[in-house]
């Protein structure tokens, strides 16, 4: 009897824990299934939609593979960051599992004049895209931007950061196309355009007419009370 006991205990356990996991095709599937794409308001043309959606699971689930990450894996946390029009319309995604492994994922002609190298171009069809594993280390060094929105997401300071953005009508907000999902304690979050780049302004706010000095040194504080890049500095 104990041991029966002790058997279905650890039934229940095992129920919990992939409960609280994900494969990263799973998260795909789903996202896409209820129109979590960034073009969702835009377009409302079925064909168009159905392009879009097929396009963005190509770069998701090829780009993860050539990052040698697998998507039918189970994972308990997974960001992924899809990027557009930041250089007129090109595709930036970035997708982390657990924290470790990072897989960039591009169209950008602009990052590719600076480092193609790095990349792996992988052809797909009539779809040609650029991937890059990312080592932790560099990812703060060298994606701040993408870094600092990762970072707002994961710690559950994005309401923090709006309210640092509140301050003041002056306050500066950098235009953002993109949309972030995480996935954690079994549960999927989707974040809205988060209205900063920290290369804007890492040097500190400088130029903004009207905005006052007061102002700018509680924007400055509010953003290194979140204690993940500093402002300013």
């Amino acid at each position: 009897m104990k041991n029966f006991i002790l058997f279905l205990n650890l039934l229940l356990s095992i129920g919990c824990s992939s409960q609280n996991k994900i494969s990263f095709r799973e998260m795909n599937d789903d996202l896409l299934k209820n129109n979590h794409i960034y073009y969702d308001v835009t377009y409302k043309d079925p064909v168009t939609v159905k392009g879009i959606k097929n396009t963005l699971s190509k770069y998701r689930l090829s780009g993860l593979k050539s990052c040698n990450i697998n998507p039918d894996k189970k994972y308990p946390n997974i960001y992924i960051e899809d990027g557009f029009h930041d250089e007129k319309g090109f595709y930036n995604g970035m997708i982390i599992m657990d924290n470790k492994n990072i897989c960039e994922i591009t169209t950008s002609p602009y990052k590719l004049q600076m480092d193609s190298l790095s990349y792996n171009r992988i052809k797909e069809n009539n779809f040609v895209f650029y991937t890059k594993k990312v080592p932790k280390e560099e990812f703060k060094k060298k994606y701040p931007d993408e870094y600092f929105r990762y970072e707002l997401v994961i710690q559950n300071k994005v309401e923090d950061f709006n309210k640092c953005l509140a301050i003041d009508h002056y306050t500066p907000k950098s235009v953002i196309y993109a949309k972030n999902y995480f996935f954690s304690g079994g549960k999927l979050f989707n974040y809205e355009s988060i209205q900063i780049k920290y290369t804007d302004i890492k040097d500190g706010v400088i130029g903004i007419p009207y905005f006052k000095e007061e102002k700018k040194k509680e924007f400055i504080d509010c953003i290194n009370n979140l204690n993940i890049l500093k402002f300013g500095k």
